[in-house]
């Protein structure tokens, strides 16, 4: 852990004094390129022209064939990590493939899972989140098998270090940045503010789960949309929470109707699609609510200070109202962190 955290500050450190060069990121080739054009391609086919660019931007991560007014759009109302495959899009892939595989045994659920880990990266290419997504799912994936007990906070430490090991100007690129916030958002600050609103024994209902965590990835991806496109509509909570439940059922049918183009998925992606596109483009044209600053300013990263301090406060005050005369439930029979890490990766 040391070892990590010296890695990440060696860089950080080289980043800032020029010693390691913030080389423009190049499009990751994929091992799988033949598959994914012929893929593109019928998608392409079967989705109207103006679904196709955000069905494949959900599924792939592919925002060439966004138009600017678009791409434009989704980041003003907070939504760019949609489009950015990582984690979110592997952990969907991954739920799938535990229910369908896991009840077979646990040595099938783990090839099983390591594969569709491997085919998505080769689908997607070496890109910073599809990287930081398939370390993080890996080693969850083995940690959970052989029963070992892996924090979530070290489970950032050790993806973060690795994806700098190979490649040490990835914290300057964007998508890098917004899939470990959000990615730390869901693993670290959700819990920590499920447990201060609910207490450690309640559990909130999915609404509320669903807008806790859409409030924590929006504070923590925040300061990097506003440093990037000094943009932000403060209504980005309601976006999330209007299109975020419908992502999982887009990505299905958009993988079904390029898997085997038929009429029925394509229409149920193209409804879908659309409809999150008038959302967005309504939110987005609400002035009230919008944040516009210099681009590049690098004191909105100041933002992260109260964020922080407020994480602390409410960890602590959660371990207070912990009651301490119930006897803890023994080890073995609790389910490892890094399983619930790798269904929420």
């Amino acid at each position: 852990m040391i070892f990590c955290i010296a890695i990440i500050m060696l860089d950080i450190f080289g980043l800032a004094t020029g010693k390691i060069s913030k080389a423009k990121q190049e499009a990751a080739e994929p091992l799988l390129i033949d598959f994914k054009t012929d893929f593109k391609a019928r998608i392409k086919s079967a989705l109207p022209n103006e679904s196709e660019g955000l069905a494949l931007g959900y599924l792939l991560g592919d925002k060439s064939e966004l138009s600017s007014t678009l791409k434009e759009t989704i980041s003003t109302v907070g939504l760019t990590h949609l489009i950015v495959a990582s984690g979110a899009h592997l952990g969907i892939i991954l739920k799938f493939v535990r229910k369908s595989f896991g009840k077979l045994s646990r040595r099938i659920g783990l090839i099983a899972g390591l594969g569709a880990v491997a085919l998505f990266i080769g689908i997607i290419g070496l890109t910073p989140s599809a990287l930081r997504a398939g370390l993080v799912a890996g080693i969850s994936l083995l940690a959970t098998y052989f029963g070992r007990d892996l924090r979530p906070g070290r489970l950032i430490l050790y993806a973060a270090a690795i994806t700098i090991l190979i490649n040490p100007s990835y914290p300057t690129s964007l998508s890098w940045l917004l899939s470990f916030s959000s990615f730390t958002a869901i693993l670290l600050l959700a819990p920590a503010l499920e447990v201060y609103f609910y207490g450690p024994e309640k559990k909130p209902s999915t609404l509320a789960s669903l807008l806790i965590a859409s409030v924590s990835a929006t504070l923590l991806t925040a300061p990097i949309l506003l440093f990037y496109f000094g943009q932000l509509s403060l209504i980005s909570v309601l976006a999330n929470l209007l299109i975020s439940p419908t992502l999982a059922i887009t990505m299905l049918m958009t993988f079904l109707t390029g898997l085997l183009p038929n009429p029925v998925t394509a229409l149920g992606a193209h409804l879908l699609v659309q409809y999150h596109i008038k959302v967005a483009t309504f939110l987005s044209e609400q002035p009230a609510f919008l944040i516009n600053i210099d681009k590049n300013n690098t004191a909105v990263f100041l933002l992260y200070l109260p964020i922080v301090i407020a994480f602390f406060y409410v960890k602590r005050s959660s371990r207070r109202r912990r009651p301490h005369n119930k006897l803890r439930m023994p080890e073995a029979s609790k389910p490892p962190p890094a399983a619930k890490a790798s269904a929420q990766i």
